[in-house]
């Protein structure tokens, strides 16, 4: 027994060997003849071209079947684009079919490769590509063996690692997939049969119109399909969908005619949950919402029925009931429990977005032990008709997660919703023109509702917001911010349509308000951090690889967004601020906002004096500012103190003394991200400064050693007046005379940003001879405007702060005098222009002119520092 079970085991071998060896053998040699046979068989079937790299065979890793490998297959659609690209197609043969004429072809592999539908505006698919059964066989689709060809039967069909990628143009949908593995099973040589398929993919978007859906979701299902072709029907046996954790179970039936496509499809789901439905949301939405978790008996039920076609649609019926429902989120600081509503979907009696409708109804739930209740009816999706109904307690906790900003922290206190009701066409929601046709009503009382932005707490401690039909009046809001307290009263208009608005406001809404704003403190510099992106939140951005320049802009688009909707005047009454080194207090005036633009008139003490300000920021992509400020009896000290030196260490508040009057016009601008554009900025001003003082002044330090007068080192002056000009980086300084204990002098110049000068000077020749043999004047009183019937010295200060030489030159300097008497006078126009008034000059007096008969006295001489 033994023997003999050794000679079978021999002989089975042997026999084994042998078929395989002789398959291998005849694959060899007939691997070309059969990848042509069946490359020509598939082309006869086309109405276009597959062409392919190379074929090979394989015996030994598919046996008992011989596997025909078309490697590198490029399949062209109808529209002469690429269909199929694959680096393999595998067809699985019958090994002994290879002796036979007829070649049978059991099922096909294709892998690593794409799959690209499309279907363009008119409707043609770059699919149909198979030859129906009318088409007649030209002579080089015929066999040339005399209908040798391979026979292909296949029962099983598979996708390996595809990509799909789903373009209609007619219905604006795309839709892309990877990691596609499908298979497909059945006797498909029989016009009735059993279809078996499983599939898993991901998804990588699908596109429905400008919506996004379903963005890197893993996709799946599994199928068994009675398939009648004959009567081109589809039965649904069991079929399960899976959406991420989703699964929907579907039967019914799909029955397919030349003008029709008859549905009766019955949808449910007993295996998901609120929060994976809510992961099926267009990917806008998901930013804020894709963390939900959710549990409670949730139910979806989906009906569809009737006839497709280009005159009608079907029946479609849905359904989501949830009870006992509880849900968190990372954006939430705390559960929202207990939570129960029931939502339908019904596209009515003409099938179509005329009669659609959706219902949410019964909405509650609980937070904090708070309740709230809402109800939603929207009919008519071509023009949505909306009844919107809210009451109970928001708690901010429950809500701050999803304003969508990362600095906001953290969130407290209550917003109670009392009544609040919105009814009517959204159409008429959008515009200011029809809003009177909206019902709309209810109140929202704060109690100590506040957002922790970064380290600043933001606090609505109380107030209330009545909304009556078009009307929202405010009362008694009192905002508590970072070393700010503000208390608002006023009434605003055409708030539903802002509320309701587009991201281009394409419908012009306006938010129209008259509003009174009072204010104990108002710290600018904190409520400002808030808005802009200052270092702090720049360095964290660079940190996690964000692009700052991008956050800066998107921060700088959405104020512009927001100014771009008010239109109305705050009355605004400030007890003290500040801002930067600033501080003042007792501000009184007006804001006024309109397109873009906000207008601020008003009056302020600060700095020891009082100013007028009256300026325009137009909010843009770059910004800027016009500004046009009057100081009276202002302390020039502490002017430069707090306004930090205006940046340089040249000039500063240790050098100066006395009372500032001027009238100056600033023009400043941003670019889209919100750096200053010092480039660009431009200032034009008239100064008086009365009992002023210039001591410890370096430059006039050095000059005061090559003069010979101590004196010059601190020089006092009872007035001095003159305009100015900032612009391209410089300080222009026109012609001014300067009377002083010193000596008098005439002066003008440029002073760079970055510290390059060139000063002219006009001193008279016998005031520097006395003040040389005088001694120090401790009384520092100012020198007489004469002449003393002596000539003037020309001085020209030319190079850096700190690399300087003096050049006595009448030449240059008279020129310089003469050039910028012209631009004193420019700046005096453009003075008058700003502010509506005449600005006087003041010119040197007669006696301090030069004297031509003694110019000849030659002044040739070089200083250096």
């Amino acid at each position: 027994m033994k023997k003999f079970l050794k000679r079978f085991l021999i002989i089975t071998g042997i026999v084994i060997a042998f078929i395989l060896l002789l398959a291998v053998i005849v694959t060899s040699i007939f691997a070309d003849d059969i990848g042509k046979r069946i490359i020509a068989e598939l082309n006869k079937q086309l109405t276009t071209e597959l062409t392919v790299k190379d074929v090979d065979m394989s015996v030994i890793s598919t046996f008992p079947n011989a596997a025909a490998n078309l490697n590198g297959v490029v399949l062209m659609g109808a529209n002469d684009d690429v269909l199929l690209e694959a680096e393999k197609i595998s067809f699985r043969l019958s090994l002994f079919s290879l002796l036979s004429k007829k070649i049978r072809v059991k099922s096909v592999v294709v892998s690593n490769g794409a799959l690209t539908v499309n279907v363009d505006k008119r409707g043609k698919a770059n699919y149909d590509i198979f030859k129906s059964d009318e088409t007649p066989e030209t002579p080089e689709t015929e066999d040339k063996d005399g209908g040798s060809g391979p026979v292909i039967s296949l029962a099983e069909a598979r996708l390996v690692d595809m990509q799909l990628i789903y373009q209609d143009e007619k219905a604006e949908q795309e839709i892309m997939a990877e990691e596609v593995n499908a298979s497909f099973s059945g006797e498909f040589s029989s016009s009735r049969f059993d279809l078996k398929s499983k599939a898993t993919l991901v998804s990588r978007f699908a596109d429905i119109g400008e919506k996004r859906f379903l963005p890197g979701k893993k996709l799946g299902y599994d199928a068994q399909i009675f398939v009648d072709m004959d009567a081109g029907k589809y039965e649904f046996k069991e079929v399960q969908l899976e959406v991420e954790s989703n699964t929907f179970n579907v039967d019914g039936s799909i029955e397919t005619t030349d003008e029709s496509t008859f549905f009766d499809l019955f949808f449910n789901s007993e295996k998901s949950s609120l929060a994976d439905m809510i992961k099926l949301l267009p990917d806008e939405y998901l930013a804020t919402m894709a963390d939900f978790e959710s549990s409670g008996d949730f139910v979806v039920k989906a009906s569809l029925k009737g006839a497709y076609n280009d005159r009608e649609n079907p029946e479609i019926k849905a359904e989501i009931n949830l009870e006992d429902g509880r849900i968190t989120s990372d954006a939430m600081d705390g559960t929202l429990k207990d939570v129960s509503f029931n939502a339908t979907f019904d596209n009515g009696r003409n099938r179509s977005n005329k009669t659609s409708s959706f219902h949410i109804k019964d909405f509650k739930g609980y937070f904090n032990r708070q309740l709230l209740e809402l109800s939603l009816d929207v009919d008519d999706l071509d023009d949505p008709q909306i009844d919107f109904a809210m009451d109970g307690i928001v708690p901010v906790g429950m809500v701050y997660g999803f304003i969508g900003d990362p600095r906001i922290q953290k969130g407290g206190g209550k917003i109670e919703v009392k009544n609040l009701v919105l009814k009517g066409r959204y159409e008429d929601m959008i515009r200011t023109t029809r809003i009177d046709r909206v019902e709309a009503g209810g109140e929202l009382e704060f109690d100590d509702a506040y957002l922790q932005i970064e380290d600043e707490n933001l606090m609505l401690d109380r107030g209330i917001l009545s909304l009556h039909g078009n009307e929202l009046a405010v009362t008694q809001l009192e905002l508590d911010g970072p070393g700010s307290e503000l208390l608002f009263e006023g009434k605003a208009f055409n708030v539903i349509p802002v509320i309701f608005a587009d991201s281009i406001n394409s419908q012009g809404a306006e938010l129209g308000f008259e509003a009174r704003l009072k204010c104990k403190t108002l710290d600018l510099d904190r409520l400002l951090k808030l808005t802009l992106v200052d270092e702090e939140e720049a360095s964290e951005a660079a940190a996690k690889e964000i692009n700052v320049d991008s956050l800066k802009t998107d921060r700088i688009r959405q104020r512009e967004k927001l100014t771009s909707f008010l239109k109305g005047t705050f009355i605004a009454e400030i007890d003290e601020y500040n801002y930067n080194q600033i501080e003042g207090k007792d501000f009184r005036g007006e804001l006024k906002f309109i397109s873009n633009e906000m207008a601020i008139t008003g009056k302020t003490q600060a700095m020891g004096g009082e100013f007028d300000l009256d300026g325009n920021m137009y909010f843009r992509d770059e910004p800027y500012l016009v500004s046009r400020l009057t100081c009276n009896q202002v302390n020039i000290k502490q002017f430069f103190q707090e306004s930090e030196n205006f940046g340089q260490d040249i000039l500063t508040d240790k050098n100066l003394e006395g009372n500032l009057d001027a009238k100056i016009a600033i023009y400043a601008y941003w670019d889209e991200k919100g750096n200053f554009l010092m480039d660009k900025l431009r200032i034009l001003g008239a100064i008086g400064l009365v009992n002023g003082e210039l001591k410890d002044f370096k430059m006039m330090e050095n000059f005061s050693t090559f003069v010979k007068i101590k004196d010059l080192q601190q020089i006092k002056f009872t007035n001095l007046q003159n305009f100015f000009e900032i612009s391209n980086r410089k300080i222009y300084i026109p012609v001014m005379f300067i009377q002083s204990n010193a000596l008098n002098l005439t002066v003008s110049g440029e002073h760079t940003f970055d510290q390059e000068i060139a000063y002219y000077l006009k001193v008279n020749a016998a005031q520097v001879l006395a003040n040389r043999f005088k001694s120090y004047d401790p009384s520092l009183k100012p020198q007489k405007a004469r002449r003393k019937g002596f000539f003037n010295l020309h001085y020209a200060i030319l190079g850096t702060v700190d690399d300087f030489n003096v050049k006595s030159s009448k030449s240059r300097v008279t020129s310089d005098f003469e050039q910028s008497e012209r631009r004193k006078r420019d700046i005096q126009a453009a003075l008058e222009k700003e502010f509506h008034t005449i600005i006087k000059m003041v010119d040197e007096p007669q006696d301090w002119r030069d004297i031509p008969e003694n110019e000849s006295v030659s002044d040739e001489f070089l200083w250096e520092n």
